[in-house]
């Protein structure tokens, strides 16, 4: 049963109403009462008369105190007086005068004014090394650079920092036994002066003891030129990372896994576990893609690692856009180092409809690299070609033996957004009946990328491009040897290899040599994102009888896991016209 009854609350006048059915209203209130502290207002914090980093590290420390209300704001005085001069005491500042008010306007905002005062200087610094690391010459490079000097302002955090240092490079040195015995600092702020005490005990360094393997007989035998390390040596940490990597470009191992086994260590000597897992049998790598210069497109990559014992490899690439078809086949053989010298057997066809050039094009060829981390890498290589072709108003077919050389190097600092860096790259090729060839030529080709940075977020790009080909009628070499230019790699502003001399009909002709020059700014505005600015500007040509092209424009760069995302719109401004051509790209810049 149900009802409504008639209520005077004393003191009232108005009648409320009762209803023993309102359950659901005395839990709402209920709950409304229970909300009503966290409803009040919490006290903020605005800060004076600091900036940077101790600003930052003070509101570290306010934003660790318990959520204060307004109302509790005499009870927590203390207690942000006492987090501000913490966090000041890290920069040295032990004497502050710290000053609380509120806000008139906004009572639940505390100003807080500082004034630091001078900071306690080290009168003191006295790190003493004993052990194996007193004569080690990397450590005396370490406390030479120490991050605090007698004389500058106490900071704890570089003190903590130096003790991190000491022991980080102990284990990156073979010091596993070392320890901090003492680490003091004694501080007289009446004084103004503080004293460091740090006593580091390294204990003996370590060697390397007996390598361990874990791999199939074949792998150890293609791996032995890779091994840097021997019984006996210094322990680095750096050597097994070096390794390890190393292996791991080879590309022959589904897993690498190099360690040093510390626990198993005896009369200082550190045995390493070196576990290798092959890559299965066969891979394949299907990817789709997109680039203004040829649209969409496809590709398919089968591999086969491991063909037999040597460590031979093969793999196949099928790739299929709008202008080109190909098809190529890769079998590398070893030579020594797998990851530096090898012989590379190359066999390919291509398929070209791109502007006026069509082209068949089939090639077997021998390649010897030798390959120089931070050096010039070397490929010297003989190739037999096939080409049947119309470009323009030339009609031919022609059966090409070109042996040639080709140097390149790649220099690059920095992560995703390089910060220096430069490629270099020259071919050289040459063709003489001599041999067989069907006609006598040498064509020489070069480019240079520069990257520098000027502070943190203005960066310039630098780049130059020439060739040439010299030799019998130019109308006897094939499409696939001449020089086009223009595209999203050379002149932007300009369609894809649209740059060329033309024949009586307006056709494009290629070109018996060509030059390319380009100046790139970006600024870096935030951690992912870069705005650009360029000009462009090069030409194919027979005899630089013709005006160069200039393409300028804008771009944005947009900084990705897998490399840079680069958007430009360019204007051609050679042209009546004036076209405008919008530009995309993925992947390294150099």
């Amino acid at each position: 049963m149900t009802g409504c009854y008639p209520l005077l609350p004393a003191g009232t006048r108005s009648p409320g109403r009762y209803c023993r059915s309102g359950l659901g209203a005395l839990l709402a209130l209920c709950l409304l009462l229970l909300a009503m502290p966290a409803m009040a207002a919490k006290l903020t914090y605005q800060i004076k008369g600091v900036k940077g980093e101790q600003k930052d590290n003070v509101e570290a420390y306010l934003n660790a105190l318990p959520v204060y209300q307004e109302r509790q704001y005499r009870t927590a005085r203390t207690r942000i007086t006492e987090e501000v001069q913490k966090a000041l005491q890290v920069y040295g500042y032990y004497q502050p005068k710290i000053t609380l008010n509120r806000d008139k306007k906004a009572p639940a905002k505390v100003v807080i004014e500082i004034d630091r005062g001078k900071p306690v200087l080290i009168s003191r610094l006295d790190i003493l090394l004993e052990g194996d690391a007193s004569n080690d010459e990397i450590y005396s490079a370490l406390l030479d650079k120490l991050p605090l000097k007698e004389g500058d302002p106490l900071n704890h955090g570089m003190y903590e920092s130096i003790k991190a240092d000491l022991g980080s490079l102990g284990l990156a040195r073979g010091y596993f036994d070392a320890k901090i015995s003492k680490s003091q600092v004694k501080v007289y702020p009446d004084q103004g002066k503080a004293e460091i005490y740090i006593l580091f005990r390294s204990g003996p360094r370590y060697r390397f003891g007996d390598i361990h393997y874990d791999a199939t007989p074949e792998a150890l035998r293609l791996i032995r030129p890779l091994i840097n390390i021997q019984s006996g040596e210094p322990y680095l940490a750096i050597r097994l990372a070096e390794m390890s990597q190393d292996i791991s470009s080879t590309k022959l191992f589904k897993q690498v896994d190099i360690k040093p086994m510390i626990s198993q260590a005896e009369n200082n000597r550190v045995p390493v576990q070196v576990t290798l897992s092959n890559r299965v049998d066969h891979e394949i790598e299907v990817g789709v893609g997109y680039a203004t210069d040829v649209g969409p497109r496809m590709s398919a990559t089968w591999e086969k690692p491991w063909v037999n014992r040597y460590g031979h490899s093969l793999s196949s690439t099928a790739k299929v856009s709008a202008p080109e078809a190909e098809l190529s086949f890769d079998y590398q053989i070893p030579v020594g180092n797998p990851l530096r010298d090898y012989y590379s057997l190359q066999a390919g066809y291509q398929y070209t409809n791109n502007n006026d050039t069509r082209s068949d094009l089939t090639s077997i060829g021998v390649h010897r690299w030798k390959r120089r981390p931070e050096s010039w890498d070397r490929d010297v290589f003989i190739r037999l070609e096939n080409e049947r072709y119309v470009q323009g108003s030339d009609e031919g077919n022609s059966l090409l033996l070109i042996p040639g050389v080709s140097w390149s190097r790649l220099r690059v600092r920095g992560g995703l957004v390089p910060e220096w860096g430069d490629r270099q790259q020259l071919t050289m090729e040459f063709s003489s009946p001599y041999w067989g060839s069907d006609i006598n030529f040498m064509r020489v080709w070069g480019r240079s990328k520069w990257l520098r940075t000027l502070g943190e977020d203005h960066r310039f790009l630098m780049r130059v491009e020439q060739g040439a080909i010299v030799g019998d009628d130019f109308s006897l070499v094939p499409p696939s040897l001449r020089f086009f230019t223009g595209g999203d790699q050379t002149v932007r502003g300009y369609g894809y290899e649209t740059i060329s001399p033309r024949d009586a009909d307006g056709k494009l002709t290629g070109g018996r040599y060509t030059s390319v020059g380009s100046l790139e700014y970006n600024y870096r505005f935030s951690e992912k994102w870069l705005g650009a600015l360029f000009v462009d500007t090069g030409t194919a040509t027979v005899d630089y009888s013709e005006a160069w092209k200039i393409g300028t424009g804008f771009g944005v760069r947009w900084v990705t896991p897998i490399g840079q995302v680069r958007l430009d719109l360019a204007v051609g401004i050679s042209e009546e016209d004036k076209p405008l051509r919008l530009h995309f790209a993925l992947g390294p810049e150099l």
